[in-house]
């Protein structure tokens, strides 16, 4: 077996590592358990290997002892040198052996730890996939990216070296300890005490470290959150000269993170399993002494459980640290299963309804609000036959933005029905639905990617250059697309910072065309190009609206008056729907917008520059 093979080794995430929706358990212990689960031949490897390992490293002070009882006979006996090279002999292969149990045991340790580390950064990321807008509006982005980077890099970190620890922890105490009782069952008197008291005080230590742990992951996401919202926004910073402003706020809390993480470390310092292993080794070492004065002890047995009784220092010592990563560890877990279980927070898995789209589309009483209590929509109905244009008009904040995105199930309304030829947009299955409607927002997004990658986003990787370079010369952007450098293989800047806006505008576009939506969804995708591209553009997007079901957000007039049907929207209400004349004609909250320039020239140039100031 290659490592390309190991689980959590490997390029491409096993699909049982993404957890389908609703499938983690609630608690943190049995979530880690199902993880672990995928992992228990590693598992069992490493706890063998362990075995062996700390067997082997007790058994060398016995080994020790037998060499010097070897040498150092009672009553003035012949050293038995026979005996002491055997008995060396035993000891280097004792050593090699245990350097073997040792290799595998690490090797299997880091299989388990880097699987248990992308697994569950792949099923942090796939539910993230899965989430609502509404969940995304509830959370910082930077504070999802610690979940996903940071947090899960702390299961990496529980496991290597915190759980190997742990168990080298129990077997460095265990085994020395069953190894006294074979040397003499008179001498388990001290190692036994120490035993208890030692895991009454680790029981106490991670009572108080627990909370610590989780303030500190906390105050890392927050931190986390700040920086990325900052560098995301470095553009406005600079521009109003922010810049001591950000960085005070995130200095305040790069100090609290430093704090809790002080607090934990100071909680880490407080255990005393140290000073308890002395007062046990003196114990010990005297009784020991006294029975070796009764003549019931030889040198080398009282050397051997001196020598087992030193083993248990370096355990001792990393207790503290061990179970610091353990408990660091799971409150990262606990962090990523309050992001998979957010059951609130994920998209409707919708019904199985899948069909070619005609391109009706009904409201009906449809309610919607961000926040609870908060509705942005109220009582929307209307119906759009296919193939018909629709403009939506308001002034800014009415809610058109708003109802685009109930389109596609972006967001489900809280009242009300969505209807998409006839069935509700919840009983349709999501990937159909949303193949087949496409929005084009007016904060274009794009990614550092290629501009064909851009292009096809959505539409798969198996999208051929012609089709893409159809769309973009319909989007108006086959021009500038082959004037940049590599042409359709250029790479944008993140969310296309290399573009102009109109540019940015034209390949939104474009991409939408790529996927041949039968309802399109336009939100304002011309405001950023120049008066020539516009009319070039609108002309394009006329013939690519041919036949589909277009709801348009625009300030320009002429495609207001163009539209079959034009929805007026005012805080969140349907005013009016009508065509253009006969909202002019019975709409006064219409004419109010549209009446200054109605006799005037359409909305191409300084009308349609009015007009826009004007906010329909």
């Amino acid at each position: 077996m290659t490592a390309d093979t190991l689980p959590g080794t490997h390029g491409t995430a096993d699909k049982a590592a993404v957890p389908a929706a609703g499938a983690a358990p609630d608690s943190v212990g049995r979530w880690l358990l199902s993880q672990m689960r995928r992992f228990r031949w590693y598992i069992a490897a490493h706890l063998l290997g362990s075995v062996i390992w700390q067997s082997l490293t007790a058994a060398i002070p016995l080994v020790i002892g037998l060499a010097f009882d070897a040498i150092l006979k009672e009553n003035g006996a012949p050293a038995d040198f026979g005996t002491f090279h055997a008995v060396v002999a035993g000891l280097l292969a004792l050593v090699l052996v245990r350097g073997i149990c040792g290799i595998a045991a690490t090797y299997s340790l880091e299989a388990f730890a880097s699987g248990l580390e992308r697994d569950a950064r792949a099923g942090v990321f796939a539910s993230l996939l899965r989430k609502s807008q509404r969940f995304f509006n509830r959370h910082r982005t930077g504070d999802l990216s610690a979940r996903a980077t940071g947090d899960a890099e702390s299961l990496n970190l529980m496991v290597s070296p915190g759980f190997d620890m742990a168990v080298d922890l129990a077997l460095n105490i265990a085994i020395p300890v069953v190894f006294i009782g074979l040397v003499d069952p008179r001498l388990l008197l001290s190692p036994v005490v120490f035993v208890l008291l030692f895991a009454l005080a680790m029981a106490e230590h991670g009572r108080r470290l627990e909370p610590v742990s989780d303030l500190t992951r906390e105050h890392f996401g927050s931190m986390t959150a700040q920086a990325t919202e900052s560098i995301a926004g470095i553009e406005v910073v600079q521009s109003t000269s922010g810049t001591d402003q950000e960085r005070e706020r995130f200095d305040r809390l790069a100090a609290a993170y430093r704090d809790a993480a002080v607090r934990q470390a100071h909680a880490q310092a407080l255990s005393f399993p140290p000073l308890l292993l002395v007062l046990a080794t003196a114990g010990a070492l005297l009784h020991s002494v006294y029975l070796l004065r009764a003549g019931s002890l030889s040198i080398g047995e009282l050397v051997a459980v001196l020598g087992l009784m030193g083993t248990l220092r370096a355990p001792t010592q990393l207790a503290s640290f061990s179970i610091g990563l353990i408990y660091f560890g799971l409150s990262g877990a606990q962090r990523i299963l309050e992001v998979i279980n957010d059951r609130d927070g994920d998209v409707e898995s919708g019904g199985g309804h899948a069909a070619p789209i005609a391109g009706e589309v009904v409201m009906e009483n449809v309610g919607f609000g961000y926040d609870s209590g908060k509705p942005v929509l109220r009582g929307i109905s209307f119906r759009v036959p296919p193939g018909s244009t629709v403009a939506l008009v308001g002034p800014t904040g009415s809610g058109k933005s708003t109802l685009l995105h109930l389109l596609n199930h972006t967001y489900a309304p809280d009242e009300g029905r969505v209807l998409i030829d006839g069935v509700d947009a919840a009983e349709w299955d999501q990937a159909s639905l949303r193949s087949q409607i496409a929005v084009i927002e007016q904060d274009v997004v794009l990614f550092s990617r290629t501009i064909a990658e851009n292009l096809s986003f959505g539409a798969g990787p198996d999208v051929d250059r012609a089709t893409l370079e159809k769309a973009a010369r319909t989007a108006q952007a086959h021009d500038f697309i082959m004037a940049s450098e590599h042409g359709y293989d250029t790479v944008v800047g993140e969310r296309g910072v290399t573009l102009s806006g109109g540019q940015r505008q034209r390949l939104a576009i474009g991409r939408a065309l790529v996927t041949d939506p039968r309802i399109l969804a336009v939100d304002d995708a011309t405001s950023a190009v120049d008066s020539a591209t516009e009319h070039e553009l609108q002309l394009a997007m006329r013939r690519a609206s041919a036949g589909r079901t277009t709801f348009l957000i625009t300030p320009r007039l002429s495609r207001i008056r163009a539209a079959d049907h034009i929805i007026v929207l005012d805080k969140g209400r349907i005013v009016s729907q009508g065509s253009h004349d006969q909202l002019l004609r019975d709409c006064e909250f219409y004419r109010r917008i549209f009446a200054p320039y109605a006799s005037g020239p359409t909305a191409t140039g300084e009308a349609g520059a009015r007009a826009e100031e004007g906010s329909p």
